[in-house]
């Protein structure tokens, strides 16, 4: 990202100092090419940007959904909201967990069932929407690595992400990745 955005500035220069020297700077196409070629490289950044920290979840999981009752289970995600830029951060899926396993239920309430021992990684990342800070998940799904972001919805009242943190890093303390702090959720 930052090899793309030094060459685009770069050559901005290079047009910038071309145009300098050969268009007449009494006139109004001076200061209009200034102008759009400014624009253009804004854009050019932007678009940089947004792909490198906007575009966070792979696509194509290979999931394996079947019908379960979760209506047991302890639920640990929350939706955040940021006008629909949250979709591209968390993922779609709601996140549940007992004492063996964790659970991802998508939008027609079919559940993929994971073993807390195939969990490679349990980390903060550094994205937060709306003072909740998001945490990702990474399991070893037979050799394919899938990963899984989300809000905890850890409150006062509940403790149920709490209480998967605590039963992973029992269970798999080597895929603990960041320090529970409830201080900075």
């Amino acid at each position: 990202m930052v090899k793309k955005i030094i060459l685009f500035v770069l050559i901005y220069a290079a047009l910038i100092t071309i145009l300098t020297l050969t268009v007449p700077q009494d006139s109004n196409t001076y200061l209009i090419v200034i102008t759009v070629s400014g624009l253009l490289l804004g854009v050019l950044v932007m678009r940089e940007v947004y792909k490198k920290y906007f575009t966070a979840l792979p696509k194509d999981q290979n999931i394996v959904y079947s019908s379960s009752n979760h209506e047991s289970l302890n639920k640990i995600s929350q939706r955040p909201f940021l006008f629909g830029l949250e979709k591209k951060i968390v993922s779609e899926d709601d996140f549940y967990s007992d004492d063996q396993f964790f659970y991802a239920v998508n939008k027609n309430n079919q559940a993929a069932k994971f073993s807390l021992a195939d969990i490679t990684e349990l980390s903060k990342t550094s994205y937060q929407i709306n003072n909740s800070r998001i945490w990702q998940v990474k399991i070893n799904n037979h050799g394919e690595e899938l990963l899984f972001k989300f809000a905890p919805n850890y409150s006062v009242w509940n403790k149920k992400f709490l209480l998967f943190y605590e039963k992973l890093k029992e269970i798999n303390p080597s895929a603990v990745r960041s320090e529970w702090n409830s201080w900075s959720m």
